[in-house]
């Protein structure tokens, strides 16, 4: 079972964010950019499971700048990633704006990592 779990707003995601890489590097499987056409982009962490099939996914929902590979946000958590050794995979994604409530937007996201083989199929 994936469950979402959205860091706070402002910069309060980017400190929850830099605390999770520096304590939990070991846990973490990778992290994520979902890119829209226009709007911000998305960023996610997703953790190793645990305890059976139970796997965090910790989400900036919509709270990074990209423009064409800068934006402080953006260039922050690549290099909190580089430097514990995160792997991470950028790819364009249907607008959150297309989905009536968030949760509907990460069903879909969760279908799409299932695809690509990023997040365990359903047990």
């Amino acid at each position: 079972m994936q469950k979402f779990i959205t860091l706070g707003e402002g910069h309060g995601d980017l400190f929850e964010l830099e605390a999770l890489i520096g304590h939990n590097a070991s846990r973490i499987d990778r992290g994520i950019f979902l890119h829209t056409k226009d709007g911000p982009s998305t960023f996610i962490l997703i953790m190793s499971p645990v305890r059976g099939n139970f796997q965090a996914i910790y989400t900036i929902y919509q709270g990074v700048l990209y423009k064409e590979g800068t934006g402080r946000k953006y260039t922050l958590i690549q290099e909190w990633c580089k430097a514990a050794d995160i792997p991470v995979v950028e790819f364009s994604t249907r607008d959150p704006e297309d989905f009536y409530e968030r949760e509907q937007f990460y069903q879909y996201i969760t279908g799409v990592l299932r695809l690509n083989h990023l997040i365990p199929p359903m047990t």
